[in-house]
């Protein structure tokens, strides 16, 4: 009996563990196949573009946040989705809204990308089952990621494309001839007025493919596109449109006072092409395992081909570093521009931002020649127009202290990017509002900009200084920045801006960037006796009570002149000293034109005397 109770025992645990093992091996063979899924396959392709467009464009979203403002309230949603494309704007600020929080960015970008993929994969799927394309369904990805570099492109653009694409999608699962005429003609109306442009390239890729599938009924298809072409003209004739390659090309999603590139049409083409491919494809037979392993690697080679070299033809990386400083500027990380600038430079706009830098840590005088400064526009930019040119120049007068003209250029940039214009100039059109004492403005922009997410915590921090001057004079940016203000209007700038900072230095002697970026106008320009006259005018004031080093190499300068200047202010003796070195080996090498300026850079190139002489 025991030994029929053992054997029993053991043939019920072997059993158990027959039938354990072969759950296992079931659930192994599910998992397997759960990895050779499509889902797999687009889930590796949202990672991989995640951890790019992290790595990439870091950056840039930050800096896209920065150009809309996002309202929650009924009345800026209603405005926005009555304009043209204005549910493809809605939908992108909803999106661009969270690009402030590290990593949203990359991940909303790498979700919308990749289902822009998906659904091309599900219309090659639909359309031509066996043409082994999946993997052409990524080009689409890779053709809009070159233009998503570009400053200038407006990424509604892409939200529109793949409401386009969404659109299209189920125009290839309709079997009636009726119904798809119908759907065709209706969605490509309320795409024309909700995504803009797009709906044309609709209209053309559904009648494309109609000429190719169905030759003799084609032409009833030519009802949809003749509807939208019809509204996409009106449109224009009514000035709701500007121009007409804004509602039939894809430059409606692009600054509209400059012309696209090249890399902005190339999502457009692919598409009627791959229709094309498609069609040509449909009735092929299904092919081996091997084959389609090959055909399909094939495919993939060729895309990243096509990134490589569109990488480096296409995408516009001419502005990466400056939305990085742009970034830092926002954020005061005055040590980390100035490191991050050191070397020679040929971009003004990055000098604007390391002399800001300087001159907010109190050392623009002292130490602007010991990096590459190149003329007046290494520290103000001529105005033209262009919003992140105002608002770079709202923060140079912000920071020379002239709130008139940091208040006009905010307001400028505001003004033109958008209904709601952005936050950053914004807040400081709320800051200098609030520095003038004109409080009910400052309150009417604080409470635009309490209908946003992220900044409420910021204009919570601000409300206390509504009616209340005794805070503002007490708050260590406020307070200081409106003992600034002048008796005198200078919004006109009519005595010049030289003169205007040397009366707001002498307005508020604690700001001492005033008179040092009055003092770097007259270095850069060379203008060393109207130097002189700024010095000796406030030398030994509370505006001036030391010279900084630049100032005395100016004025060892006009000592070879007049050797009285070097008794008339006290220059040390470290500088005399170092310009007599100077001296002598320039008077010993000037024979040698070609080679002097190299000689004395490697131990002068910090000095005004070779910004003087060489520059």
């Amino acid at each position: 009996m025991r030994n029929f109770n053992k054997t029993t025992k053991k043939s019920a645990q072997g059993d158990y563990e027959s039938a354990f093992k072969k759950e296992e091996r079931k659930w192994y063979k599910v998992l397997a196949g759960k990895l050779n899924t499509p889902f797999a396959f687009w889930l590796c392709v949202f990672g991989v573009l995640f951890f790019y467009l992290q790595r990439q464009l870091f950056f840039h979203f930050y800096y896209i946040e920065q150009e809309q403002l996002f309202l929650w309230n009924n009345a800026y949603l209603a405005e926005v989705i009555m304009e043209p494309a204005g549910l493809a704007r809605l939908l992108t600020e909803f999106c661009v809204q969270y690009f402030i929080q590290p990593y949203y960015g990359a991940l909303i970008m790498s979700a919308l990308f990749t289902i822009i993929g998906m659904l091309t994969a599900g219309i090659i799927k639909r359309i031509a089952r066996n043409a082994n394309l999946f993997i052409f369904s990524l080009l689409p990805i890779v053709l809009l990621l070159f233009v998503h570099f570009d400053t200038n492109y407006f990424y509604r653009g892409t939200m529109a494309y793949l409401l386009m694409l969404l659109v299209l999608y189920g125009y290839c699962w309709i079997t009636n001839l009726s119904l798809r005429i119908f759907y065709v003609t209706v969605m490509g109306a309320l795409l024309l007025w909700g995504a803009g442009g797009v709906a044309f390239l609709f209209v053309v890729c559904v009648f494309l493919w109609e000429l190719i599938n169905r030759f003799t009924r084609a032409y009833v298809f030519l009802l949809p596109l003749l509807v939208v072409t019809g509204l996409a003209l009106w449109s224009v004739y009514a000035s709701i449109i500007g121009e007409y390659r804004y509602i039939f090309l894809p430059d409606g999603y692009f600054t509209y006072r400059l012309r696209p590139g090249v890399s902005i049409y190339l999502a457009w083409i692919y598409l009627p092409l791959l229709l094309i491919v498609c069609r040509l494809m449909r009735n092929r037979q299904i092919i081996k395992r091997g084959r389609k392993l090959i055909e399909l690697s094939f495919q993939l080679l060729l895309i990243v081909v096509i990134f490589w070299f569109g990488m480096d033809k296409f995408a516009n990386r001419n502005s990466d570093f400056y939305k990085e400083l742009d970034y830092y500027m926002r954020n005061g990380q005055w040590d980390t521009i100035i490191e991050r600038c050191s070397g020679e430079m040929k971009n003004y706009l990055y000098k604007c931002c390391l002399n800001v830098a300087l001159a907010e840590k109190g050392e623009l005088a002292d130490r602007m020649f010991t990096f590459d400064q190149q003329g007046l526009q290494s520290i103000i930019v001529p105005w033209n127009r262009v919003p992140h040119i105002s608002v770079l120049l709202s923060d140079i007068y912000f920071s020379m202290g002239h709130m008139a003209m940091a208040q006009r250029m905010a307001f400028e940039s505001y003004e033109s990017i958008s209904i709601a214009g952005g936050p950053r100039m914004l807040k400081r059109l709320i800051q200098t509002n609030l520095i003038y004492g004109a409080f009910p403005v400052a309150e009417k922009y604080l409470d635009l900009l309490d209908q946003t997410i992220y900044y409420k915590d910021w204009v919570r921090e601000h409300r206390r200084f509504l009616w209340n001057d005794e805070a503002i004079e007490n708050d260590s940016l406020l307070g200081i920045k409106r003992k600034c203000i002048p008796q005198i209007n200078m919004l006109s700038e009519l005595q010049g801006l030289y003169i205007d900072l040397e009366i707001i230095a002498q307005q508020n002697p604690e700001h001492k960037a005033s008179i040092h970026y009055a003092g770097a106008f007259y270095l850069l320009s060379k203008e060393l006796i109207m130097l002189e006259e700024l010095i000796s005018k406030n030398y030994r004031t509370a505006v001036l009570p030391t010279l900084p080093e630049s100032f005395q190499e100016a004025i060892v300068i006009l000592s070879e002149q007049d050797p009285s200047y070097l008794e008339r202010y006290d220059i040390s003796e470290p500088v005399i000293n170092r310009y007599n070195e100077f001296r002598r080996q320039f008077l010993s090498n000037r024979n040698n034109s070609a080679m002097l300026p190299g000689l004395m850079k490697n131990s002068f190139g910090n000095t005004y005397w070779y910004y003087y002489m060489f520059k």
